[in-house]
């Protein structure tokens, strides 16, 4: 989940998770200029203008791509090749992914399915090249909860890792450790992907929206609950044509050209904010409040049910022309940002981002957190922090934004 801004960061390098201490007082910082960031299961990542990428939070298997496991309640840098510049970034349940200027696509973390589309299932702490096909190269990723997701040059794409549910689109469900074709309807052409824990999203040149691996809460929205191993078409409604798409854990959302917010699949923490906690397997209206128009979208939640459909909650967000924060779903752990831990099934306003001249930019939303990028150049953070995912240097969740470390 992609969030575009410019911004101070502080980067202090990394040292155990627990070491809370060493990280607060190090000396050895620089500032950097941030252009979009993304979230995964724990774990947040940050891209700088110079094309430098930055990671911090759950470090496990590596998906911080610093060399290490330790994890870091801070921004460290990740380990690129030299003369790498990166374009843009996604998180997935444990892995990380990046495309570069040159097409190619670099990624960490787990890979017991064959997350990092290398031809291995070796997990890996620094980042290791996808293999493209011959002659394709990339533009857009997306990671999902075990798979990943690449857009075309040309329109087409390519997925790799866990295919239990027929979430890579090739028509089979065996996992593959390498880039595969998704069999796109004949003609199609793609200009935005999306990945959730067990599904794919497609946005097409015509605002039309595909989909493919698990529905069984509707997550495809094609009227019913069946899971396909190809792409299926949504069923927005007459006349509708979108503009975004975002998928959370098992729900999805898509952003139409009025502005309005469609939402479909799982609903029981009122994921689909229809004021309602049923799910429903065609695209319902979001019940924004009356006036509002959106201009962007990010979907978070229930990444850890990988591999055997452990569905479980998530949350939304809406970026208005105000440019203020809407949210809705699950608030466990406070990602809705309004203050407390009520779950809500339509959408709140997120506390602390309008006012004293702060206008927010964009958006992302992880399992448990959300993040938000200010026209002044900061990043907010808030919800679960069990890993550090929110940067702030603490491990205490917020329920309301908290500033991403800066000098």
């Amino acid at each position: 989940m992609l969030a575009l801004m410019l911004l101070g960061l502080t980067v202090v390098p990394a040292s155990g998770a627990g070491d809370r201490g060493s990280q607060r007082s190090a000396s050895a910082v620089a500032k950097v200029r941030v252009t979009a960031v993304a979230s995964g299961l724990y774990h947040s990542l940050a891209l700088g203008s110079t094309g430098a990428v930055f990671d911090w939070g759950w470090n496990i298997v590596g998906q911080l791509g610093n060399g290490s496991t330790n994890g870091s309640n801070v921004p460290v840098s990740v380990r690129l090749p030299r003369g790498t510049r990166v374009t843009g970034i996604a998180g997935g349940f444990a892995h990380s992914v990046a495309v570069t200027s040159t097409g190619a696509v670099l990624a960490w973390g787990k890979n017991y399915d064959g997350d990092l589309g290398n031809g291995s299932t070796t997990d890996s702490a620094l980042p290791v090249k996808a293999i493209l096909p011959a002659g394709m190269k990339a533009t857009a990723v997306a990671a999902g909860g075990d798979h990943s997701l690449a857009l075309t040059t040309t329109g087409a794409v390519l997925a790799w890792g866990y295919n239990g549910y027929g979430q890579l689109g090739n028509g089979g469900t065996g996992s593959s450790s390498v880039p595969v074709v998704v069999s796109l309807p004949t003609g199609t052409k793609v200009t935005a992907i999306a990945a959730g824990a067990l599904d794919s999203l497609a946005l097409t040149t015509t605002g039309a929206v595909l989909a493919w691996g698990y529905n069984g809460d509707g997550d495809l929205g094609n009227g019913n609950k069946v899971s396909s191993d190809v792409p299926v078409t949504v069923k927005l409604p007459t006349g509708t044509k979108v503009t975004a798409i975002a998928a959370g854990g098992y729900f999805c959302l898509a952003l139409t050209t009025t502005g309005a917010v469609l939402a479909w699949g799982y609903n029981a923490d009122g994921e689909l904010g229809d004021g309602g906690t049923s799910s429903s397997d065609v695209p319902i209206k979001v019940r924004l409040p009356a006036g509002t128009k959106v201009t962007k979208i990010a979907a978070g939640g229930a990444l850890e049910g990988v591999g055997n459909a452990t569905v479980g909650p998530g949350h939304g967000l809406a970026l208005t022309s105000t440019g203020a924060v809407l949210a809705w779903g699950y608030n466990a752990d406070g990602q809705l940002g309004d203050g407390n831990k009520a779950n809500s099934d339509v959408p709140t306003e997120v506390k602390s981002l309008r006012g004293a001249g702060r206008k927010v930019a964009a958006i992302a939303a992880g399992q448990l957190d959300s993040l938000a990028v200010t026209s002044t150049g900061a990043v907010l953070a808030w919800g679960g922090n069990n890993f550090g995912q929110l940067g702030d240097a603490s491990y205490a969740e917020s329920g309301v934004p908290v500033q991403v470390i800066q000098p």
